[in-house]
């Protein structure tokens, strides 16, 4: 598809930003740290990305779904970290309130994620509740005395959680008699006044892990945390329709994973690429042996056709149509070929690839989680054969 002119100079803003402060330092000196310094995390919000898509009156850039994965593709080429930390508030805890929330809730929290003053996690995930969302344990009873809800329970791999003030989180709602298994879910904001959820009740963990090490995981651990009545999102569509808010947000979500997925099967292509033609091995280039050149090609043009159907996607949603469906292939194929990018640099690096100076396992790594998270490849198979028998 063609884009925009609007979408194109954003595309060659991020694109230049990147090349310039993130491509030399970001797998050689800021994921060995696990850290974005403070001043470039400065730099990153003054880019204008972190409410993308949030209308005008709230600080954001009212722009499209499409230009989210512009963004997204671009970022995610230079440094998948610096993705997955925009993502995760932009997307995750921005989209839910933008799209469930009250006027109210959404002039309290959305302008202060849109300028990157604060930034913003989701809370779905539980240590028994993965793929299976409507699994969680963690529960929300009504609070008679203050006039709120006490929220006890455990999330884990929450992306930002250590850094953010604003948390879209999920629980179960005491006494539901619905039957249903996704029943009886609601919907919170957990607010504090400084970084890290500082809340009465609240224990932040970090996970240590050996990819996308600079956007940093959490367990979040909840004893007895009061949320006030005005904190539940969502009112205006009934208090136990938290799973479907849930899965809305992940359906949007996925487009922009597909989006990280072309992204890192490009920036591991560009390495191979570069490798191939300076590396030479019985009197000719890597990229010039047959089979490392076929190699390539096929999936060069498996990367062009993913990033199309993530487009389409892209478009279907901004254009208020059934998107569903696409966005799973779009996150299933996406992410599936950027693993074997990945795979295909590390063949092509060789023995250098085991090295510290190369690149190629942090990819491969980076390429391994986006195949897991907003729901595996075995979900999308699952979601696509399901929209097949209909």
């Amino acid at each position: 598809m063609q884009l925009s002119q609007e979408v194109r100079m954003l595309r060659d803003l991020v694109d230049e930003f990147g090349r310039k402060e993130v491509m030399d330092i970001g797998y050689s000196k800021l994921e060995p740290k696990g850290e974005f310094p403070q001043e470039l995390i400065a730099k990153m919000n003054a880019l204008g990305t972190m409410g993308l898509t949030f209308p005008e009156e709230y600080g954001g850039s009212a722009m499209s779904t499409v230009a989210a994965s512009v963004v997204a593709e671009r970022k995610a080429f230079y440094l998948p970290s610096w993705h997955l930390r925009w993502t995760a508030s932009h997307g995750l805890a921005g989209y839910p309130i933008l799209t469930f929330g009250t006027k109210e809730q959404k002039e309290r929290f959305l302008p202060g994620l849109a300028s990157g003053e604060i930034l913003g996690c989701y809370a779905l995930s539980e240590p028994n509740a993965g793929s299976d969302a409507a699994a969680i344990a963690t529960r929300a009873e009504p609070s008679e005395k203050k006039g709120g809800w006490i929220l006890s329970g455990t999330k884990t791999w929450i992306t930002n959680a250590d850094e953010a003030s604003v948390c879209v989180l999920f629980a179960r709602v005491k006494g539901d008699t619905s039957g249903k298994r996704h029943g009886g879910i609601a919907a919170f904001v957990l607010q504090s006044d400084e970084p890290g959820l500082k809340i009465p009740g609240v224990k932040v963990s970090v996970i240590p892990k050996r990819a996308l090490r600079c956007s940093h995981f959490a367990e979040i651990a909840l004893d007895n945390v009061f949320v006030p009545q005005e904190n539940v999102l969502g009112l205006r569509d009934g208090l136990v329709r938290g799973f479907y808010m849930a899965m809305e947000t992940l359906n949007n979500g996925r487009i922009n994973i597909a989006a990280q997925s072309v992204g890192i099967a490009r920036r591991a292509l560009h390495e191979a690429k570069e490798y191939a033609r300076a590396r030479e091995a019985f009197g000719q280039r890597l990229i010039e042996m047959p089979k490392r050149a076929t190699n390539l090609a096929r999936l060069q043009a498996e990367v062009d056709a993913a990033w199309e159907l993530t487009l389409h996607a892209s478009e279907l949603k901004d254009l208020g149509e059934e998107y569903l469906y696409f966005a799973s292939e779009a996150k299933l194929v996406a992410s599936e070929i950027a693993l074997r990018c990945a795979i295909e640099n590390y063949r092509v690096a060789g023995a250098l690839g085991i090295t510290e100076e190369s690149i190629a396992i942090p990819i491969v790594n980076d390429a391994f989680a986006a195949v897991t998270y907003e729901g595996t490849s075995d979900m999308q198979e699952l979601i696509i054969a399901k929209s097949l028998q209909s």
